[in-house]
């Protein structure tokens, strides 16, 4: 959620009934007066320099960025905007989690029309462009810089034959280039790839393996003529005849499940997203299970009903979460003990899904 953006950038706040405070990255206070609610709206506000408005507004000003590509880092936290659009303005498909001027002002710049919020289906999309200075780990396995990040990714669980599967980069201080010439610097960063089903890389996302890092995780934003988050599935490529297909929210949940594991970058699972599940899996029509974290209940169910409608025949399952631990935090044994004790996704399981996280 927007929470989880702003601690990553700003560090841990100071509770004030129902709000967070920060230190102001946009005037350089030091004493707490940037204040965030701490609801799913997260409206901000500076006490100080009375900089304010909504998460896509504070990630645009930030990063000095678009709102497409504010929007998109943001899906990267699960912050979905359609869900907060305050009031039914007449501009609101003008950017609804806004300030009003800032609608305004997107309405005005856009003559009127709707933004283009996607790629025009006549264009051939390609892989957004991956950090500066990568390198790939199983090329530089005896070089000793590659060793904190084997280091990292053995801690977690993952195999070397899964770091070969994701083509694992890293880079020590990487560059990503956003939208109207502005960057990103990433440091001490792995890079995982995602692709197509003819190996062809499609996307990346990255994870840093310093404890108090600066930018923690970074889905690739996307341009136009490029792949986003929401249009690729990692891991799908691999899939195969496995007997279970299940949906997980990271590399390392997805790693730890091990076969038949993809992922979706977020508990907001997409249309095209499912499309393309559905298609990959036509021969062998595996079950489908919804492994999201514990406070994903409502975008399982709104998953489980999509696939359905698509594929009535189709078995889904929701894998139950009594706690915040992910299949990562559990290990392969606990976490697949939670798979093979899956809920069917029908009408009485969505009934015992609700009862379950009363």
């Amino acid at each position: 959620m927007f929470m989880d953006f702003v601690e990553q950038e700003l560090g841990i706040g100071v509770p004030a009934n129902g709000e967070m405070r920060f230190n102001c990255p946009f005037c350089g206070n030091d004493k707490h007066k940037l204040y965030v609610e701490t609801n799913p709206r997260g409206l901000w506000q500076c006490k100080r320099c009375g900089e304010a408005g909504y998460p896509i507004s504070f990630v645009m000003k930030l990063y000095e960025v678009t709102y497409k590509a504010s929007r998109e880092i943001l899906e990267g936290y699960d912050y979905d905007p359609e869900e907060y659009k305050k009031g039914n303005m007449s501009h609101s498909r003008y950017g609804a989690d806004l300030t009003e001027e800032e609608q305004l002002l997107l309405f005005i710049a856009n003559r009127g029309q709707d933004v283009d919020t996607g790629i025009k289906p006549d264009v051939k999309k390609k892989c957004p462009r991956p950090p500066t200075n990568c390198k790939r780990l199983l090329d530089n396995f005896n070089n000793p810089e590659a060793y904190p990040f084997l280091q990292y990714l053995h801690g977690r669980g993952v195999s070397l034959e899964q770091i070969k599967n994701c083509d694992a980069h890293y880079t020590l201080e990487g560059i990503v280039y956003l939208e109207n010439d502005k960057i990103l610097t990433l440091r001490n960063s792995l890079v995982f790839f995602t692709f197509d089903n003819a190996g062809k890389p499609v996307y990346w996302n990255t994870r840093s393996i310093d404890s108090d890092a600066y930018i923690k995780s970074f889905n690739a934003t996307a341009r136009e003529w490029e792949y986003s988050r929401k249009d690729v599935v990692m891991g799908l490529d691999r899939v195969g005849d496995n007997h279970k297909i299940i949906i997980v929210e990271g590399f390392f949940n997805m790693t730890t499940l091990s076969d038949g594991a993809v992922v979706t970058f977020g508990k907001q699972v997409t249309n095209d997203q499912i499309d393309l599940i559905l298609k990959s899996t036509q021969k062998w029509k595996q079950p489908i299970y919804l492994y999201l974290d514990r406070d994903a209940k409502a975008e399982m169910i709104r998953t489980a009903n999509m696939i359905r409608e698509k594929e009535p025949e189709r078995e889904v399952y929701f894998v139950y979460s009594p706690d915040n631990l992910d299949a990562n935090d559990l290990g392969f044994e606990k976490a697949w003990e939670r798979v093979n004790n899956a809920i069917r996704a029908d009408a009485e399981g969505i009934l015992n899904l609700e009862l379950l996280y009363m």
